[in-house]
């Protein structure tokens, strides 16, 4: 295999996650049995979970992007069907444990109530944001959950001054995944990450089948069970594609071989695809800066140091547009650099 393809099906495994995590918790019905079993009934009384909207719109910075899913939760508090309350879902997929989450989970809360500000629908406060880390690797987890937990306060009379607050932390090492009694979508998505990496996977994969057919309707049973096998069949652990075929013909007669088609080849496939989409806009991307950096030549007669370099970390192609639309509207190139600035600090 050459070095290209080695490289496009590192990025389809990168991705294996964070499709299974979106797979099941992007389901508004899955997100809210979630919620139910897991809040705390102080919080929980508070919302009005029959408004559910699930977006998958990410917050992550591109160095996060292969250590974290994220995807944010708008539901309503009861008697108060106009203010919006957000929970901010981040999960942890790799095998360590993350440096600093506490600070990764305030720069995205301020990041959705700052796209709530842009968007002109903030009320008189900001909604509230519970933010939720689903951690699932080889080990415990360790860090505290508090935002002090992370900063140097030498002395207690400073904390006043120092933003705080503290995250729901859901650690699938330690969960008891009976406590998810709402919804059995969950319940399985538990046993499988918590016991993805042991021996005993290969017994408890017929516990989920068993689950999933005895719980919901066999059309919806068959396309959750679809979901986790291709999960099983592209990751690292002891369940053999020979396993599978059991685990499901045990409950799903003559469905096993029919099912499992493809083992081990789906999301590569999918990666693939997505990795030459990506490839696509990256070079429309580039090519939109060169031509502002040329609009920006011709308008002004020169160019600083500092603005190539400015112009290259914009991410967004709709900012690049907007820029090279308005070079043609702003006479001074100091003008039209500050407004690079405020672009970039919007993205």
């Amino acid at each position: 295999m050459n070095k290209q393809n080695e490289n496009k099906d590192k990025l389809a495994v990168d991705k294996i996650d964070d499709k299974f995590f979106w797979d099941i918790y992007g389901r508004p019905v899955n997100t809210t049995g979630f919620l139910k079993d897991f809040l705390p009934s102080n919080i929980l009384n508070e919302l009005d979970l029959t408004h559910v909207d699930v977006d998958k719109k990410s917050y992550l910075s591109e160095e996060y992007k292969d250590q974290y899913s994220d995807l944010v939760v708008e539901t309503r508090f009861k008697g108060n069907s106009e203010e919006p309350v957000f929970v901010y879902f981040l999960m942890e997929h790799k095998s360590y444990i993350p440096t600093r989450p506490a600070f990764q989970l305030l720069r995205y809360m301020v990041e959705q109530w700052y796209d709530l500000e842009k968007k002109g629908i903030l009320g008189s406060k900001l909604p509230p944001i519970f933010p939720i880390l689903i951690y699932h690797g080889k080990k415990g987890w360790t860090p505290g959950i508090h935002f002090h937990d992370i900063v140097n306060i030498p002395h207690d009379d400073m904390k006043l001054y120092i933003p705080d607050f503290q995250y729901f932390l859901s650690d699938a090492t330690t969960e008891d995944e009976d406590k998810y009694k709402t919804s059995v979508v969950i319940k399985c998505w538990f046993i499988v990450v918590k016991y993805i990496k042991e021996p005993v996977m290969r017994e408890k994969l017929f516990e989920v089948v068993k689950l999933l057919h005895d719980r919901l309707k066999e059309n919806t049973a068959i396309e959750y069970l679809d979901i986790f096998m291709k999960y099983l069949a592209n990751t690292d652990n002891e369940v053999t594609k020979a396993d599978a075929v059991k685990a499901i013909e045990t409950i799903f007669l003559d469905r096993g071989a029919d099912m499992i088609k493809g083992w081990a080849k789906e999301y590569v496939e999918e990666g693939r695809r997505e990795g030459k989409m990506e490839g696509k806009m990256e070079g429309r991307r580039e090519e939109s800066k060169a031509m502002l950096l040329e609009a920006i030549k011709a308008k002004y007669n020169y160019i600083r140091e500092d603005i190539p370099q400015k112009v290259a970390n914009i991410k967004s192609i709709e900012v690049i547009k907007s820029l090279l639309t308005k070079t043609y509207a702003i006479d001074s190139l100091d003008e039209f650099e500050k407004l690079i600035d405020e672009s970039m600090s919007m993205q």
